[in-house]
């Protein structure tokens, strides 16, 4: 059987569960190829399974992979990723090559632009027109024949009311990558960030609560992938801008090396429906080098972790103060067996890419 999985991303970019999942573990059970856009070429491109599109063909996907002579009647499966527009292209070819479609929710994007909108006071005229078109996004999801959000708690809060198949599909670990970070002894409690720091997550509030410690052994990586917002975030923060280090990168290795250098991740995030409805990606970025998380005390967390592989706090200044003081206070030795605990919480609990692989072959073989 053959999948052609359509993603949103751009050509080079890494994550997880494209690259360990679709592009790795399902292949064992699958023929699957990827495809890719691009701002930067004007032609198409076959590398390897990859397929490498350029941006401005990415409304009628299916008619130009067609033309560029990808035989659109041997897949059993057409994926999308994220983009209602190029869901409803792919469902409008449906019956004409008699595919299976799937769509993969991995972040409510739609939501996101609601709670902004609600944050910025803007007008009711823009709220209304998100809130329209989650409705109408709803709708064309409800079309597909299988749709994996990040967790049932996300299907339920974000998209309620379908009657398709719902398949979770979560950030996982890769067994075959894990890491183990070394032990320093520097004196120096290492943190790292890792991912987008837009408005919604009040990373002022994780920064006005650093630079309360500014005097106790610590320094923090952020690792993001494009500068917008950050300098002129922590320009309000000279006193411990020498504590803090920013990374530009969307490069999945360059990452990993930079958390296995650490003693702990930052996944602290305020408490709202849209991060509270399952477990961060970038918690598993963390565990896959055994680096313990500072974690915000949610359901979703607590249903994964407990004390014995993370750290809780409620997202307000003086909790997030006493945590960081426990973090500092805590040896390197056991921040790694926590971290190790954690692995093990994750897989023992079924994050785990190469278990997900099979799983989800079956039940495409059942569709």
């Amino acid at each position: 059987m053959k999948l052609l999985y359509i993603t949103d991303q751009e050509e080079y970019s890494e994550h997880g569960t494209i690259g360990s999942f679709f592009h790795g573990y399902l292949k064992t059970y699958l023929y699957v190829n990827v495809v890719y856009f691009t701002k930067y070429k004007h032609s198409f491109q076959v590398k390897d399974d990859d397929f490498i599109v350029p941006i401005q063909y990415d409304n009628d996907i299916i008619a130009y992979l067609q033309e560029q002579s990808i035989d659109m009647d041997s897949y059993e499966f057409v994926f999308v990723r994220n983009v209602q527009n190029i869901l409803k292209t792919v469902l409008k070819y449906r019956d004409f090559y008699g595919y299976k479609v799937g769509f993969r929710a991995s972040f409510a994007k739609s939501t996101q632009a609601y709670e902004m909108a609600k944050r910025d006071k803007s007008g009711i005229i823009r709220q209304f027109r998100v809130a329209f078109g989650n409705w109408t996004k709803n709708r064309l999801i409800n079309e597909v024949d299988i749709f994996m959000p990040t967790s049932l708690q996300m299907q339920h809060l974000f998209y309620p009311n379908l009657t398709c198949k719902i398949y979770p599909l979560s950030s996982a670990l890769d067994s075959k990558q894990l890491q183990e970070r070394p032990i320093r002894r520097d004196g120096i409690c290492r943190l790292i960030y890792v991912g987008s720091l837009d408005a919604l997550r009040e990373f002022n509030v994780i920064l006005n609560a650093l630079e309360t410690i500014a005097a106790l052994p610590w320094h923090l990586t952020l690792l993001v992938r494009t500068p917008e917002g950050v300098e002129q975030m922590l320009e309000h923060y000279h006193a411990i801008n020498n504590k803090i280090e920013v990374i530009y990168t969307d490069e999945l290795e360059t990452m990993k090396a930079k958390v296995a250098q650490c003693d702990a991740g930052l996944a602290l995030l305020p408490s709202c429906d849209l991060y509270n409805n399952a477990l961060a990606s970038k918690v598993v970025d963390y565990y896959s080098c055994a680096v313990p998380a500072l974690l915000s005390d949610t359901q979703s967390n607590r249903a994964v972790f407990d004390e014995e592989e993370a750290f809780f706090s409620s997202f307000d200044h003086d909790g997030i103060v006493t945590l960081l003081h426990k973090v500092i206070e805590t040896d390197e030795e056991h921040l790694i067996a926590m971290g190790k605990a954690g692995q093990k919480k994750l897989l023992d609990q079924g994050y785990d890419y190469e278990v997900m692989a099979e799983a989800l072959f079956k039940v495409l073989a059942r569709l």
